[in-house]
Formats: C-alpha cells, sequence, structure tokens
C-alpha cells in the first residue's frame, strides 16, 4: 500500500497540493486552455499561523476552493488581475464584424473607460451592486 503524502507538520495533502523545501505550499492545477498553473501561499489551512516575517494572505486550501469554483463555472482564473479597459478591449476584438456607428461608440467608451479610474482597476476589484449604483470609489 502507498505512503500518503504529508507535509512537515504531519497532515495530509491533497491532490494537487504539495510542500517546498523553503516551507511554502504549492497547489498545481491545469487552467480551462489546458496549462499548468501553480499557486502558493505560507497556510496549509486558514486557522494556520503565519511563518514569522512573511505576508499574510489567503490559505492554500481556500485558494483551491477559489480556482475549483472559477473552473467550474467556466471563469478565467487569471482573469481577475486584468483591467476593465482591456477586457472590454478584448470584447470588442471578439466582435469586430460591426457598423461604423458602432465602432465610433466603442472607441468614444474606450477613450472614456481609459481616462478614468474606472478603467484602470482590476475586474476582480468589481462588485455589480456598487458599479450600478455608480460607486465605485
Amino acid at each position: 500500500m502507498s505512503e500518503k503524502r504529508r507535509d512537515n507538520k504531519g497532515r495530509l495533502l491533497k491532490t494537487g497540493e504539495s510542500q517546498r523545501t523553503d516551507g511554502r505550499y504549492l497547489y498545481k492545477y491545469v487552467d480551462a486552455q489546458g496549462e499548468t498553473r501553480y499557486v502558493y501561499s505560507w497556510k496549509l489551512a486558514p486557522t494556520d499561523p503565519v511563518t514569522k516575517g512573511k505576508r499574510n494572505g489567503k490559505s492554500l486550501r481556500e485558494l483551491e476552493a477559489e480556482i475549483q469554483r472559477d473552473l467550474q463555472d467556466g471563469i478565467d482564473t487569471t482573469g481577475g488581475k486584468m483591467a476593465l479597459c482591456q477586457l472590454y478591449a478584448k470584447q470588442n476584438a471578439q466582435r469586430a464584424n460591426v457598423k461604423k456607428s458602432t465602432q465610433s461608440q466603442r472607441k468614444q467608451l474606450m477613450w472614456i473607460l481609459e481616462g478614468d479610474m474606472l478603467g484602470a482597476r482590476s475586474i476582480d476589484a468589481y462588485v455589480f451592486q456598487t458599479l450600478r449604483n455608480g460607486r465605485y470609489a
């Protein structure tokens, strides 16, 4: 019978999880495009204390849950770091066969987004309710 993988504290590691020699935990997964991605964290579980001098971020298991939820919903897991302007440009590139008036309207909106802080923020920072109410500061 094969031995189960454990971290240096004796806890069982799930599929895709491992611990590096420096103590960081690593989760390896395949994204929607078939590329291998890696996520790192200093904590395995949310209740773990952070090593002195290290950043206090989300635990590896919390990151795993977010990634799995995004993959099941068909969301690009790395797309959350994309700015709103980049997302709008990507959408326009996918739907390029439009009338001249639509192209000029899209160009105008892109110009507005580039000049406003709304277009510079990453899309994972937005909540639909705040956008609908016009409070995006």
